[in-house]
């Protein structure tokens, strides 16, 4: 049930957890996309209090390193509604999701800031308590921000309850201890681990070297990391020092957020890639004002070496293509299909208006990201191909979008122009 927030219209739950929830809302009065969430509290009216005194420190800081916070309301059930920057480029925890890990350089850019506005608010007396990768979001251009400050200790939990992320609590908190400086240095060393390796460091006694777990990190950032992740707090740098230590540990890099932003570009720039190594033929000379219709070559190669597996589609009315163009993809649920024989795997062909289609063993039927594989590649054969039948293929009946994609192709051949590189 979406919660009632004055001045807000919930479009979307984002997630739920047994702490609450977090909502998508826009507001009335501008119709500013951001996020709110609902905390359960003992206390609201206190709760409320206490995160307006941590706004105002956010608002006195002014680091563009912490996400920003507009208000704290106790609504009419008793939970406290924390309204947030809706930040764009997704957190942590999802670029590592869809990258496994980041460069050191990326490491840099990413946790040496991080550090930095750890600093001031330790130097304004305010601990975060609750860091891990989901709480680190990134803007659309690639800054890395601390989101979440404060959330930890309005939560109503029993006193001395640590509800952390296994690797990202320092041991002390474990034992009882109350959150600190220093225990926020030990979790966003942790979150360096995992941007690093993309896994959370195991517990002191049974954790290996970060320099056995990953070979790339340098020098310099894993000393600065292991000192951070120390069992004894005094033995950790402060949270000024680490940034500085980060940052000269290695060259900064912009982190790539696309796979996350997108998830058909990680596809797109595998398909660009192996399009480049495909021969095509040289086109005639034209002449001006006229476009040319390039030869596309070798395709089938191509898109075989880009995919793997699943649904094989054949068509034999493209003059421009000199072969045939092999696509994987997943067999739509809407396709007509027989199980291969087991004693050969022999693919089973079955026909689809002017299609043939050919199911081999293995085609994907639930993974969804072999799914959606399927689709853009079949999506960016369309184009290529320059055959808008190829989109029945990847869209459901009536879908708008598929509008968009065949008067785009409708032009292309009209002008005798062709896509390349998709």
């Amino acid at each position: 049930m979406p919660p009632l927030v004055p001045g807000l219209t919930i479009t979307s739950e984002l997630g739920s957890r047994a702490t609450g929830s977090t909502w998508a809302a826009v507001r009335s009065h501008d119709d500013r996309a951001l996020v709110v969430r609902i905390l359960r509290v003992s206390d609201v009216a206190r709760a409320q209090a206490r995160a307006r005194e941590l706004m105002a420190v956010l608002h006195r800081i002014g680091n563009d390193h912490l996400a920003r916070q507009h208000e704290a309301l106790a609504l009419a059930d008793g939970t406290l509604a924390l309204i947030l920057d809706q930040v764009p480029g997704g957190s942590l925890e999802t670029v590592l999701g869809a990258r496994g890990r980041l460069t050191p350089g990326e490491t840099v850019t990413t946790v040496a800031p991080l550090f930095g506005a750890l600093a001031e608010l330790h130097a304004a007396d305010v601990v975060h308590g609750d860091l891990a990768p989901g709480s680190i979001l990134f803007s659309a251009d690639g800054r890395p921000l601390i989101c979440d400050l404060g959330a930890a200790g309005l939560l109503a939990r029993p006193p001395g309850r640590v509800d952390g992320p296994s690797g990202y609590v320092a041991p002390e908190l474990m034992d009882g201890g109350s959150p600190s400086p220093a225990s926020d240095v030990y979790a966003m060393a942790a979150i360096g681990w995992f941007v690093l390796t993309g896994a959370p460091p195991a517990g002191a006694p049974t954790r290996p070297s970060l320099a056995t777990v990953t070979s790339e990190a340098p020098p310099r950032l894993v000393e600065v990391l292991t000192s951070c992740l120390s069992t004894d707090p005094a033995d950790r740098p402060t949270a000024d020092a680490a940034a500085v230590q980060v940052f000269d540990a290695a060259t900064a890099q912009s982190v790539g957020l696309e796979a996350m932003s997108d998830p058909a570009a990680e596809i797109t720039r595998r398909i660009r890639a192996t399009a480049v190594s495909a021969a095509i033929a040289t086109p005639p000379p034209v002449r001006q004002g006229q476009h040319f219709r390039p030869v596309i070559v070798v395709m089938a190669i191509a898109l075989a070496l880009a995919l793997a597996g699943g649904a094989t589609w054949f068509r034999r009315d493209r003059p421009m293509v000199t072969q045939p163009i092999a696509l994987s993809a997943a067999m739509p649920s809407s396709a007509t299909s027989s199980a291969p024989t087991p004693s050969t795997g022999a693919p089973v062909r079955t026909s689809r208006a002017f299609t043939e289609v050919l199911s081999t063993p293995g085609s994907p039927r639930s993974d969804a990201a072999a799914l959606l594989q399927a689709l853009v590649d079949a999506r960016a054969l369309a184009y290529l191909a320059r055959d808008p039948s190829l989109l029945d293929l990847v869209y459901a009946p009536g879908a708008a979008k598929a509008a968009l994609d065949r008067s785009n192709i409708a032009r292309a051949r009209e002008m005798g122009a062709t896509y390349l590189g998709l």
